[in-house]
């Protein structure tokens, strides 16, 4: 917990976290379905099949184990992407100009999430500079995470069964026709 110093009032981690994921959606410009659906306790997920073919959709079952699995891990999962993506460029360097073809197209997941507690891995010195190191360390973190959100970087947990690979990364995204995809 930590105590709003504009109103004196407790602000709890995850209320913190709540609203640093509405933030950053709000930002990107998300549709309002979405965040209302996130504040309602409801993640959905985008699926850009192609650049005119994009769904929202709820959750799967396997996207709610990973889901699971992260808020134990302390991230909170705001939203999922997923992306159809060309895999294995093959270039053919028999012509004079060079030419690439792709091996196959794989379906990525990408599970945007935040910090359940921000402040959990802050390494406290001593008891005089504890409330106000705090306090700068959450200030600094989501200044940082709502200026990556306007450049269009998200982090995000990435899932690509094709390879059976997984790994956290800021990822780049962009609006298509109202909706928040994978920038490829």
């Amino acid at each position: 917990m930590e105590t709003n110093a504009s109103d004196g009032n407790i602000v709890f981690f995850t209320t913190r976290s709540q609203k640093l994921a509405t933030d950053l959606m709000s930002i990107l410009g998300m549709r309002q379905n979405i965040i209302d659906s996130f504040r309602n306790g409801i993640i959905l997920r985008t699926n850009c099949v192609n650049i005119i073919t994009i769904l929202q959709e709820g959750v799967t079952e396997g996207d709610q184990s990973i889901i699971e699995d992260l808020e134990r891990n302390g991230l909170m999962v705001f939203h999922i992407l997923v992306s159809q993506e060309m895999d294995g460029l093959v270039n053919d360097d028999s012509s004079d100009s060079s030419i690439g073809t792709f091996e196959d197209i794989v379906t990525v997941r990408y599970y945007l999430c935040v910090p359940t507690d921000i402040v959990a891995e802050a390494q406290i010195e001593n008891e005089d500079g504890v409330s106000q190191r705090r306090k700068v360390l959450v200030e600094n973190f989501i200044q940082n995470a709502l200026f990556m959100a306007a450049q269009g970087y998200l982090y995000a947990y990435i899932v690509n069964e094709a390879k059976d690979t997984t790994d956290f990364a800021n990822i780049e995204v962009t609006m298509v026709n109202g909706n928040l995809v994978k920038r490829n």
